[in-house]
């Protein structure tokens, strides 16, 4: 069991491509963290929902030789300008 964060949502029980994209993403290192209770804090940052947006986050940074734990923050990976906010 890993701590997901506290804007974590789960998916439906019987949805395979979101439970495996929540695999991708905390195996990756990232959590589902956004506001703080506060209202302060950090701004919520995108993660992947389905296993075909995991996949074709692999690709590209497969393809441009970016590590693949920054990449499933990346809200659209063909934007050169969007910075991924791991």
């Amino acid at each position: 069991m890993l701590p997901a964060g506290h804007d974590f949502a789960a998916p439906r029980r019987r949805d395979r491509s979101g439970w495996a994209a929540v695999a991708a993403v905390l195996g990756a290192g990232l959590r589902y963290d956004g506001f703080e209770t506060c209202g302060c804090g950090r701004y919520p940052q995108y993660r992947p929902r389905t296993s075909a947006q995991v996949r074709r986050r692999r690709r590209i940074a497969a393809r441009r030789g970016i590590p693949m734990a920054t990449m499933p923050a990346a809200r659209d990976p063909y934007d050169p300008t969007a910075a991924p906010d791991a």
